[in-house]
């Protein structure tokens, strides 16, 4: 099967319950991606991997109950897990006449300045060698998930396409798990507040991520401009099919990125999925649009019994949605109006906005 015009950089994820059987790596399945990865080489494509898995393999291998662990005990499993899972994966390349270079990332490698230049050059370099990185969150130090790492990965390298791969086939109007007659959704113009409703909860087990965290990455990834795929990886020929644009699993459409895109700030805006929603007053949209900071004086309300740091939608009533950020103040704080009209809810620099322009 040939691609045509190379693509160029892909980045492909692989989530834990895709890649894992019974806390091991899956041979088969790790086959089919080590194929897939060829095929994309031989058409000119450069593949870059992130394969969740560290802390299943690891939790397998320690033999304390969970409930005798410490309390960073999904840290230690992934300290243990991560050299299985690489090794496996190492492997399944190396069968296939290809060195893979492992490369351990945290958000903050890609959205400091003073790292994210050279974590991008190492990957680069990679690709350049010919050989194939295999990326991973280093989960020893703090587990986030894979799923928005990807993304912020993709946007960094400028990638043609980023395709997350799940157990599920992709984007469904409702949870395909509990709704047998659930359609697929095939295509989305555009990530908005409503399209995330669509999203049924994921079926929890050892990963991080889940369906919810796939469309944060499709938030990032699609206002950097790149492309996004969520698929079931046990469809044939997912991987070559999504990144050639056959219809596979749910296209997510890019927007037109800002001139000067901050990474830093889609991390913190929409690295996590919304904890609540700060009601206010109309005043705020121009607030937004200004790219002002929010202020207790635009607030009228908390709803959801958010932290500090948290993730939050604005709302004002009427208009829906205006924006996503990561509040400085928590939800009682808000409700409570303990602290002067001033005193900033959500900073500039920490929201998205979600007006037209």
């Amino acid at each position: 099967m040939s691609l045509g015009a190379a693509p160029g950089r892909v980045v492909i994820k692989i989530g834990t319950s895709s890649l894992m059987s019974e806390g091991r790596p899956d041979p088969a399945k790790l086959d089919a991606l080590a194929d897939a990865v060829v095929q994309l080489r031989a058409d000119g494509v450069q593949p870059v991997l992130i394969a969740s898995g560290a802390i299943a393999a690891g939790d397998a291998l320690l033999l304390t109950p969970i409930g005798e662990r410490p309390a960073h005990s999904r840290q230690l499993a992934a300290a243990v897990g991560q050299g299985v899972l690489f090794d496996a994966c190492r492997q399944a390349l190396a069968h296939r006449g290809l060195l893979a270079a492992q490369i351990l990332l945290t958000p903050p490698d890609l959205t400091h300045s003073e790292h994210r230049d050279s974590a991008r050059a190492v990957v680069e370099e990679s690709l350049a060698s010919g050989l194939v990185p295999v990326v991973n969150e280093n989960d020893a130090v703090m587990v986030r998930n894979n799923d928005v790492l990807a993304a912020l990965l993709a946007a960094a390298l400028g990638a043609a396409r980023l395709v997350l791969l799940t157990d599920v086939p992709g984007l469904f109007e409702s949870d395909p798990r509990r709704d047998a007659d659930a359609r697929l959704i095939p295509e989305v113009l555009a990530m908005t507040p409503e399209v995330e409703r669509l999203a049924g909860l994921a079926a929890q087990g050892l990963g991080t991520g889940g369906m919810p965290a796939k469309l944060c990455a499709a938030w990032i990834a699609s206002m950097a401009g790149v492309p996004t795929v969520i698929a079931g990886a046990d469809s044939p020929d997912v991987v070559v099919r999504a990144v050639v644009g056959k219809p596979v699993g749910t296209l997510v459409h890019p927007r037109t990125p800002d001139k000067e895109l901050d990474l830093g700030r889609l991390w913190r805006a929409l690295g996590a999925p919304p904890a609540g929603r700060v009601v206010c007053r109309p005043e705020a949209v121009a607030a937004v649009r200004d790219g002002r900071p929010l202020t207790l004086g635009h607030s009228i309300a908390g709803e959801g019994a958010f932290t500090a740091n948290a993730v939050v939608d604005v709302l004002v009533p009427g208009q829906g949605v205006i924006a996503r950020g990561r509040a400085s103040t928590a939800c009682d704080t808000i409700t409570g109006m303990r602290q002067p009209t001033g005193t900033t809810v959500i900073h500039h620099v920490d929201y998205i906005s979600f007006l037209e322009a």
